[in-house]
Protein backbone atom coordinates (compact mmCIF):
# COMPACT_ATOMS: atom_id res chain seq x y z
CA UNK A 1 0.00 0.00 0.00
CA UNK A 2 1.60 2.98 -0.85
CA UNK A 3 1.97 6.31 1.56
CA UNK A 4 0.16 9.47 0.23
CA UNK A 5 2.46 12.27 -0.69
CA UNK A 6 1.22 15.63 0.81
CA UNK A 7 3.38 19.11 -0.70
CA UNK A 8 3.04 22.42 1.82
CA UNK A 9 4.48 25.75 0.88
CA UNK A 10 4.74 28.63 3.47
CA UNK A 11 5.30 31.97 2.40
CA UNK A 12 6.23 35.18 4.43
CA UNK A 13 5.57 38.50 2.39
CA UNK A 14 6.32 42.24 3.32
CA UNK A 15 6.86 45.01 0.69
CA UNK A 16 10.29 44.39 0.25
CA UNK A 17 11.12 40.42 1.43
CA UNK A 18 9.71 37.07 0.32
CA UNK A 19 10.65 33.94 2.09
CA UNK A 20 9.62 30.63 1.24
CA UNK A 21 10.16 27.15 2.37
CA UNK A 22 7.86 23.69 1.32
CA UNK A 23 7.32 20.46 3.31
CA UNK A 24 6.94 17.04 1.72
CA UNK A 25 5.35 14.53 4.30
CA UNK A 26 5.09 10.62 2.97
CA UNK A 27 3.19 8.61 5.54
CA UNK A 28 5.11 9.03 8.84
CA UNK A 29 7.78 10.75 7.04
CA UNK A 30 8.31 14.36 6.63
CA UNK A 31 11.01 16.68 4.92
CA UNK A 32 11.93 20.21 4.79
CA UNK A 33 13.36 22.40 1.97
CA UNK A 34 15.96 24.93 2.59
CA UNK A 35 14.76 28.08 3.25
CA UNK A 36 14.74 30.73 0.07
CA UNK A 37 15.10 34.05 1.20
CA UNK A 38 14.42 37.34 -1.00
CA UNK A 39 15.00 40.81 0.24
CA UNK A 40 15.09 44.01 -2.30
CA UNK A 41 16.51 47.27 -0.93
CA UNK A 42 13.84 49.96 0.40
CA UNK A 43 14.77 53.15 -1.43
CA UNK A 44 11.89 53.21 -3.81
CA UNK A 45 8.26 51.68 -2.60
CA UNK A 46 6.80 51.15 -6.40
CA UNK A 47 10.05 49.49 -7.50
CA UNK A 48 10.41 47.41 -4.68
CA UNK A 49 6.89 45.56 -4.58
CA UNK A 50 7.19 45.74 -8.65
CA UNK A 51 10.69 43.22 -7.94
CA UNK A 52 8.27 41.17 -5.13
CA UNK A 53 5.80 40.56 -7.60
CA UNK A 54 8.38 39.68 -10.58
CA UNK A 55 9.56 36.89 -7.95
CA UNK A 56 6.12 35.66 -7.39
CA UNK A 57 5.48 35.62 -10.95
CA UNK A 58 8.28 34.05 -11.88
CA UNK A 59 9.86 31.55 -9.33
CA UNK A 60 8.77 28.09 -10.35
CA UNK A 61 8.92 26.91 -6.90
CA UNK A 62 5.83 29.44 -6.02
CA UNK A 63 4.17 28.46 -9.47
CA UNK A 64 3.60 24.64 -8.59
CA UNK A 65 0.75 23.24 -6.97
CA UNK A 66 0.59 22.44 -3.24
CA UNK A 67 -2.49 20.74 -1.03
CA UNK A 68 -1.30 23.46 1.53
CA UNK A 69 -0.42 27.01 0.80
CA UNK A 70 0.34 29.44 3.48
CA UNK A 71 1.31 33.26 3.26
CA UNK A 72 2.59 35.08 6.18
CA UNK A 73 2.23 39.22 6.25
CA UNK A 74 5.06 41.03 7.62
CA UNK A 75 2.86 44.17 7.85
CA UNK A 76 3.35 47.09 9.87
CA UNK A 77 0.07 48.05 9.85
CA UNK A 78 -2.11 46.45 12.64
CA UNK A 79 -4.02 46.77 15.33
CA UNK A 80 -4.84 44.04 18.16
CA UNK A 81 -8.66 44.27 18.32
CA UNK A 82 -11.12 42.23 21.31
CA UNK A 83 -13.08 40.09 19.28
CA UNK A 84 -16.15 41.43 21.09
CA UNK A 85 -15.05 44.47 18.37
CA UNK A 86 -14.31 42.27 15.59
CA UNK A 87 -18.05 43.03 13.54
CA UNK A 88 -17.12 46.74 12.75
CA UNK A 89 -15.64 47.37 9.47
CA UNK A 90 -12.08 45.89 9.53
CA UNK A 91 -11.16 48.97 7.26
CA UNK A 92 -12.15 51.20 10.35
CA UNK A 93 -10.71 49.36 13.24
CA UNK A 94 -7.52 49.19 11.76
CA UNK A 95 -7.51 53.69 10.96
CA UNK A 96 -8.24 53.47 14.81
CA UNK A 97 -4.25 53.57 14.82
CA UNK A 98 -4.32 56.16 12.40
CA UNK A 99 -2.88 54.20 9.57
CA UNK A 100 -3.67 55.72 6.45
CA UNK A 101 -4.18 54.74 3.95
CA UNK A 102 -5.84 51.38 3.91
CA UNK A 103 -6.37 49.53 1.27
CA UNK A 104 -7.32 45.80 2.19
CA UNK A 105 -7.55 45.19 5.82
CA UNK A 106 -7.28 41.40 6.95
CA UNK A 107 -8.40 39.77 10.60
CA UNK A 108 -6.27 36.51 11.85
CA UNK A 109 -7.44 35.24 15.31
CA UNK A 110 -5.31 34.56 17.90
CA UNK A 111 -5.43 31.33 19.57
CA UNK A 112 -4.31 32.12 23.00
CA UNK A 113 -6.44 35.10 23.36
CA UNK A 114 -9.96 36.59 22.67
CA UNK A 115 -8.62 38.78 20.12
CA UNK A 116 -7.34 39.72 16.49
CA UNK A 117 -4.76 40.93 14.60
CA UNK A 118 -6.04 43.56 11.68
CA UNK A 119 -3.76 43.97 9.63
CA UNK A 120 -3.19 46.03 6.11
CA UNK A 121 -1.78 44.23 2.84
CA UNK A 122 0.33 45.88 0.68
CA UNK A 123 -2.20 46.73 -2.79
CA UNK A 124 0.07 45.41 -5.53
CA UNK A 125 0.94 42.29 -3.53
CA UNK A 126 -3.20 41.21 -3.33
CA UNK A 127 -3.38 41.62 -6.90
CA UNK A 128 -1.06 39.37 -7.36
CA UNK A 129 -1.42 36.93 -5.00
CA UNK A 130 -5.29 37.17 -6.44
CA UNK A 131 -3.84 36.45 -10.11
CA UNK A 132 -1.63 33.55 -9.50
CA UNK A 133 -4.43 30.29 -9.55
CA UNK A 134 -2.16 27.69 -7.24
CA UNK A 135 -1.70 30.54 -4.41
CA UNK A 136 -6.08 31.61 -4.62
CA UNK A 137 -7.09 29.10 -1.87
CA UNK A 138 -4.09 29.57 0.37
CA UNK A 139 -4.47 30.80 4.05
CA UNK A 140 -3.17 34.15 5.47
CA UNK A 141 -1.61 34.98 8.68
CA UNK A 142 -0.27 38.09 10.28
CA UNK A 143 3.09 36.93 12.05
CA UNK A 144 2.33 38.30 15.04
CA UNK A 145 -0.05 35.49 15.70
CA UNK A 146 2.47 32.88 15.94
CA UNK A 147 4.82 34.94 18.67
CA UNK A 148 1.78 35.77 20.76
CA UNK A 149 0.66 32.17 20.54
CA UNK A 150 3.79 31.16 21.65
CA UNK A 151 3.43 33.15 24.62
CA UNK A 152 3.72 31.24 28.17
CA UNK A 153 0.64 32.17 29.19
CA UNK A 154 0.51 30.35 32.58
CA UNK A 155 3.88 32.22 33.48
CA UNK A 156 4.07 34.16 36.83
CA UNK A 157 7.43 35.99 35.18
CA UNK A 158 7.08 39.05 33.11
CA UNK A 159 8.11 38.12 29.64
CA UNK A 160 9.23 40.04 26.42
CA UNK A 161 9.47 37.47 23.18
CA UNK A 162 11.27 39.14 20.02
CA UNK A 163 11.25 37.96 16.23
CA UNK A 164 13.96 39.88 14.03
CA UNK A 165 13.27 39.12 10.74
CA UNK A 166 14.59 41.10 7.40
CA UNK A 167 15.36 44.46 9.91
CA UNK A 168 11.26 44.04 11.30
CA UNK A 169 11.20 43.35 14.96
CA UNK A 170 8.34 42.03 16.67
CA UNK A 171 7.66 42.22 20.19
CA UNK A 172 5.48 40.84 22.37
CA UNK A 173 5.14 40.92 26.37
CA UNK A 174 3.62 39.62 28.67
CA UNK A 175 3.37 40.30 32.65
CA UNK A 176 2.83 37.39 34.87
CA UNK A 177 0.99 35.27 31.98
CA UNK A 178 -1.00 38.19 31.08
CA UNK A 179 -0.79 39.26 27.33
CA UNK A 180 -0.19 42.94 27.35
CA UNK A 181 1.87 44.41 24.14
CA UNK A 182 2.46 43.25 20.49
CA UNK A 183 3.87 45.31 17.90
CA UNK A 184 6.06 44.94 14.90
CA UNK A 185 8.97 47.93 13.86
CA UNK A 186 10.81 48.76 11.02
CA UNK A 187 14.72 48.71 12.21
CA UNK A 188 17.92 49.71 10.44
CA UNK A 189 20.46 49.19 12.64
CA UNK A 190 21.13 47.66 16.18
CA UNK A 191 20.47 51.40 17.75
CA UNK A 192 17.03 50.98 16.48
CA UNK A 193 16.91 47.40 17.81
CA UNK A 194 17.64 48.11 21.51
CA UNK A 195 15.57 51.32 21.63
CA UNK A 196 12.44 49.87 21.08
CA UNK A 197 12.83 46.83 22.88
CA UNK A 198 13.61 49.10 26.00
CA UNK A 199 11.49 51.72 25.29
CA UNK A 200 8.17 48.79 25.00
CA UNK A 201 9.89 47.81 28.53
CA UNK A 202 9.50 51.04 29.85
CA UNK A 203 6.39 52.39 28.88
CA UNK A 204 4.83 49.10 31.15
CA UNK A 205 6.94 49.51 33.60
CA UNK A 206 8.72 46.60 33.35
CA UNK A 207 12.47 46.11 34.24
CA UNK A 208 15.00 44.91 31.52
CA UNK A 209 17.23 43.16 34.70
CA UNK A 210 14.15 41.17 35.66
CA UNK A 211 12.38 40.73 32.61
CA UNK A 212 12.88 36.57 30.49
CA UNK A 213 13.63 37.73 27.05
CA UNK A 214 13.36 34.67 24.43
CA UNK A 215 14.65 35.67 21.20
CA UNK A 216 13.99 33.67 17.96
CA UNK A 217 14.86 35.05 14.18
CA UNK A 218 18.36 36.99 12.98
CA UNK A 219 19.42 37.50 16.27
CA UNK A 220 20.43 34.29 16.78
CA UNK A 221 23.08 34.60 14.13
CA UNK A 222 23.69 38.43 14.56
CA UNK A 223 26.22 38.77 17.53
CA UNK A 224 26.52 42.35 17.23
CA UNK A 225 23.11 42.86 18.03
CA UNK A 226 23.08 39.73 20.68
CA UNK A 227 25.86 41.61 22.55
CA UNK A 228 24.57 45.05 22.34
CA UNK A 229 21.50 43.68 23.61
CA UNK A 230 23.00 41.74 26.81
CA UNK A 231 24.47 44.73 28.18
CA UNK A 232 20.56 46.04 29.07
CA UNK A 233 19.17 42.69 29.69
CA UNK A 234 19.93 40.18 31.80
CA UNK A 235 18.35 36.82 31.15
CA UNK A 236 17.90 35.89 27.25
CA UNK A 237 17.47 32.52 25.87
CA UNK A 238 16.78 31.19 22.67
CA UNK A 239 14.47 28.31 21.27
CA UNK A 240 18.19 25.78 22.26
CA UNK A 241 15.77 22.79 21.01
CA UNK A 242 15.77 23.54 17.47
CA UNK A 243 17.86 26.17 16.02
CA UNK A 244 16.15 26.46 12.48
CA UNK A 245 13.04 26.91 13.81
CA UNK A 246 14.70 29.77 16.04
CA UNK A 247 15.71 31.87 13.01
CA UNK A 248 12.89 30.83 10.84
CA UNK A 249 10.49 30.47 13.30
CA UNK A 250 7.23 32.24 11.93
CA UNK A 251 7.53 29.77 8.62
CA UNK A 252 7.90 26.62 10.27
CA UNK A 253 4.91 27.20 12.65
CA UNK A 254 2.83 28.26 9.57
CA UNK A 255 2.79 24.22 8.82
CA UNK A 256 1.27 23.74 12.29
CA UNK A 257 -1.64 25.75 11.40
CA UNK A 258 -2.60 22.59 9.02
CA UNK A 259 -4.39 20.95 11.88
CA UNK A 260 -6.72 23.59 12.87
CA UNK A 261 -9.77 25.03 10.74
CA UNK A 262 -8.36 28.35 10.04
CA UNK A 263 -8.43 31.04 7.68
Amino acid sequence: MSNTTVRSLAILLSHNTLSYITKITEGETTSFSDVYDYSVDFTNQNKTEIEIEHELRSNLTLLQNYDHVHICFLSTSINVVPNHLIQHPLEDLLSISNYNPIQLAIDCPLQNEEASIVYNIHYPLKDVLLSLPNLQNARLYHSGKFLIDYGKINSKDDEIYINLMHQKLEICILSKGEFIFYNLFETKTKEDFLFYILYALNQLNISPNTVSLVAFGDLLYSPDYYDTLKKYVRNITFNEEDKSLGQYFTLYKLFECELFQEH
